[in-house]
């Protein structure tokens, strides 16, 4: 693009400008619809309103960003502004349709009928557009068509054939005309629009002009994606946390390096798909920009704390509702014993007793599958019994998880329980974000005398395992491995010798 043609928010994205000062005027009379908004949702709300270029929710595991997202949709159609509402993926996006259309505002969801949710399904454009006013003129048109090709095989006359021919032809041209009319009327009519990032760029949306764009997820989505829908804008919202993991890039910078030498095109300097838009704007113009949730809703206190001490400035604060509440305290029947007490338990396996290996040299068969990826039998069995112990008291195996961060763990934990409790979750710490569940076990697979640790060093990682849980919280992994890695996990392993139901397996009943 021509320096000329470059809008106000590219040169604030890229840090040639600063972002202009909040305009507090536009929501000084701001009238909630929803009344349990805390007091973060409800300054993230007004300064994402008064922002008149760019604003970042921070939204940490548990703390309502959608639900907050939702009534800044609703505040923003109040004042007449036409919103395009995003995300990376269509779950992402349909979990807003469901939540916006009790709110009574028109919506149009733009996407492939066959990917949508069903419940989302009346509002998408395909269905709309076949039970609109305008779809029944369009409807008619199909129908003259479907008429003419009929009477084409009745007619022998090479005359009236090519009669027929002619008017099929400026029907079709009719019914395309109708159509694209009845598409573009309805997206216009629209107060808000929900789209993927890729599905934004599609021509339903050529030409349409929107005053906000919202984009959730905003950190798991890769920064060229979003900018689909950005060119145009001219004000942007996004949401999510950039302290769980990012979108999975599975390209190296070296390889690119080398990729784009043979191409011969030059990489920028300090430019990787793994940074986000939210990070790199956050690193451009700092945290005056942010306005971060601090009340959640989901996790007991004592679980909580950790990732709110190291990752969010210790500003986490649980819900009155949920800070003590236990796997005992569940609505049905869970005896009280020291596992359903206890919101976090640690088994530490150290001592070496509980050994490592790697998939190559363990399970063989699935070494083409799984790569190098690493198992701990001896941990599983740690797992295993834990999770009995659970279902023992009564706790219901679809309310527990087990997740790891080793997909060659995954395959020897989903072996031991998957026949055992069909219902039980069983899954990797990167597809469970987003998730949540009663009681989350995590195997951290690591153990050797080497103590190296491998990607339990990305503590986004970790922070998303660490925060899936609403009532229990237990770890299985070795202290003496795990605390060698870095100053994270040093202090993580400390933190669970002091607060946690602390645990040593005894090898020996295994054997």
């Amino acid at each position: 693009m021509q320096e000329s043609d470059h809008t106000h928010f590219m040169r604030v994205a890229f840090g040639h400008t600063t972002p202009l000062t909040p305009d507090y005027d536009v929501c000084k009379d701001m009238e909630l619809t929803d009344p349990t908004l805390n007091d973060s949702q409800k300054e993230a709300i007004r300064f994402a309103l008064a922002s008149r270029d760019i604003a970042l929710i921070h939204g940490p595991p548990g703390t309502g960003k959608t639900h907050t997202l939702i009534e800044l949709i609703v505040q923003l159609v109040q004042r007449k502004q036409r919103v395009l509402v995003c995300g990376p993926s269509n779950i992402s996006v349909d979990n807003i349709v469901e939540r916006l259309v009790p709110k009574k505002i028109p919506v149009v969801r733009i996407g492939h009928p066959a990917r949508l949710l069903p419940a989302v399904l009346d509002h998408s454009l395909e269905v709309l557009t076949q039970t609109s006013e305008a779809a029944g003129i369009v409807r008619d048109v199909r129908r003259e068509i479907d008429q003419k090709q009929a009477s084409i095989r009745k007619t022998r006359s090479g005359r009236e054939r090519r009669a027929i021919y002619d008017d099929l032809k400026q029907l079709r041209r009719e019914y395309r005309e109708r159509e694209t009319k009845c598409v573009a009327d309805l997206v216009r009519e629209s107060s808000v629009v929900l789209a993927t990032l890729h599905g934004a760029g599609g021509h339903q949306l050529r030409g349409q002009k929107f005053d906000v764009v919202v984009i959730d997820e905003a950190s798991q989505a890769l920064e060229p994606q979003c900018w689909i829908p950005l060119l145009p804008a001219s004000k942007v919202i996004l949401a999510g946390d950039h302290l769980q993991l990012p979108p999975t890039v599975k390209s190296t910078r070296e390889q690119t390096k080398t990729s784009s030498a043979e191409a011969g095109v030059e990489l920028l300097p300090d430019v990787s798909l793994e940074t986000t838009l939210f990070d790199r704007l956050l690193a451009t113009h700092g945290p005056g920009i942010k306005r971060m949730l601090t009340t959640q809703y989901r996790m007991h206190e004592t679980i909580m704390q950790f990732p709110s001490q190291e990752l969010y400035e210790s500003k986490l604060i649980a819900a009155e509702a949920v800070r003590a509440r236990r796997l005992a305290d569940l609505p049905y029947e869970v005896q009280a014993t020291d596992d359903t007490i206890a919101p976090l338990v640690f088994w530490d396996t150290q001592g070496g007793d509980f050994p490592e290996t790697a998939e190559e040299s363990g399970l063989g068969k699935s070494e083409k599958l799984l790569g190098e990826s690493k198992s701990n039998s001896m941990e599983a069995l740690v797992v295993g019994q834990h999770v009995d112990a659970l279902v023992a008291a009564g706790v219901q195996p679809s309310d527990i998880a087990v997740i790891t961060p080793y997909n060659g763990q995954l395959a020897v934990l989903s072996q031991m329980l998957r026949e055992k409790y069909p219902d039980l979750e069983l899954g990797s710490v990167d597809g469970f974000q987003g998730r949540e569940k009663e009681a989350v076990v995590v195997s951290l697979v690591r153990s050797n005398e080497a103590h190296e640790v491998g990607f339990l060093a990305e503590k986004r990682r970790l922070n998303v395992a660490m925060t899936r849980p609403k009532r229990h919280l237990c770890i299985c992994g070795d202290s003496e491995t795990i605390s060698q890695g870095n100053g994270f996990l040093k202090r993580w392993m400390e933190f669970l010798e002091e607060q946690a139901d602390l645990r040593y397996p005894d090898a020996g009943t295994f054997l």
